[in-house]
């Protein structure tokens, strides 16, 4: 008879097949009975559907969509898990296995925490997303933590704090990017987060196959609308504005909602730099095609943000224009509260 399962793992995946696969079978190998892997295919047009049904095991459950949902895919995954704890994947990350009971003990000896996260392994040069050995307890900066997160595997929620993520009717893509920009599983931590956060230096994912990236998750519903990638100045600018709604949508008090802010502000001002760091450059190559890459070079210099003055200038007139982009965010998200 199977085990209820105790933690969930939630793959959303399009139109890599083979790469999907291999994710699959690297954590079914677990012998453990008590976990369980839900696959959700965005829409993929390749046999990534027809490779996965093949695969005979109980805990394996296939969900298939009819239109390619972006980034909705992984708010819309949760609601399928039933383990105690769940945690994303990328189709491209195997997870460290013999971490599992790291994980859950972690979780029974802190009920009062409902988010963890764990070191990640990156890329072919193996950069490291480290974090430290440590309880947050500062409910201000656990928020901020949970805010910043930008990847997929990694974070581990407890499934009953869902309810918080859950408390918003959100249909399409269009309205998931008001809400989390790119960063559908930042937005889950972020909202989850409660006064306190746990993170460890154990590697829980490791990326291990490099499926090449063609902006799925960019993609919307309405053909007509094209919406830059999420490394694009603008882009984080959007995810700044929805970062202060969300903050001013949580159960803080003003002087904590306020510290958050200017974090966050803080924060976006930080990363200016990094628009030309040759460094992010080396990872855009990595991952996209060269003609990709070319194009992000020639958006920065279009902008006037190739040098230190311009890169000032760009942040100084964004953070002018962020309080309406932040209050439109907030009605945006009261309109799709549920209740």
């Amino acid at each position: 008879m199977a085990l209820p399962p105790k933690i969930s793992f939630l793959l959303c995946t399009r139109n890599r097949a083979e790469v999907a696969r291999q994710c699959v079978a690297h954590i079914l190998s677990s012998s453990r009975q008590d976990i369980e892997l839900i696959v959700r295919d965005n829409f993929s047009s390749d046999d990534t559907s027809a490779l996965l049904s093949g695969i005979e095991d109980a805990r394996l459950r296939l969900y298939s969509v009819k239109e390619n949902q972006g980034t909705l895919s992984f708010f819309e995954i949760p609601k399928l898990a039933s383990g105690e704890i769940i945690t994303w994947i990328s189709d491209e990350d195997d997870f460290s296995l013999d971490e599992i009971d790291f994980v859950l003990e972690k979780f029974r000896t802190n009920p009062d925490c409902n988010v963890m996260f764990g070191s990640v392994v990156v890329g072919p040069a193996a950069r490291r997303l480290q974090f430290e050995e440590k309880t947050i307890d500062d409910p201000v900066r656990a928020c901020i933590t949970a805010l910043s997160f930008s990847g997929c595997g990694g974070l581990f929620v407890r499934r009953s704090a869902l309810p918080a993520a859950h408390a918003f009717r959100i249909g399409s893509p269009e309205q998931g990017y008001l809400f989390w920009n790119y960063y559908p599983v930042g937005f889950f931590a972020s909202r989850c987060v409660s006064d306190k956060l746990i993170t460890t230096s154990r590697t829980v994912v490791t990326q291990a196959r490099f499926g090449r990236t063609t902006n799925n998750w960019s993609e919307t519903s309405a053909p007509d609308r094209v919406r830059l990638p999420h490394y694009y100045p603008e882009s984080t600018f959007d995810r700044l504005a929805s970062n202060i709604a969300n903050i001013f949508m949580k159960k803080m008090t003003v002087a904590q909602k306020l510290r958050a802010s200017s974090s966050a502000v803080r924060l976006f001002w930080l990363q200016s730099p990094s628009f030309t760091n040759p460094e992010l450059i080396s990872l855009l190559k990595e991952n996209y095609a060269d003609r990709t890459v070319q194009a992000y070079v020639d958006h920065i210099g279009r902008r006037g943000m190739a040098d230190r003055f311009g890169r000032f200038c760009w942040a100084l007139k964004s953070t002018i224009r962020l309080a309406p982009a932040v209050v439109s965010n907030i009605k945006a998200w009261r309109r799709l509260m549920v209740g």
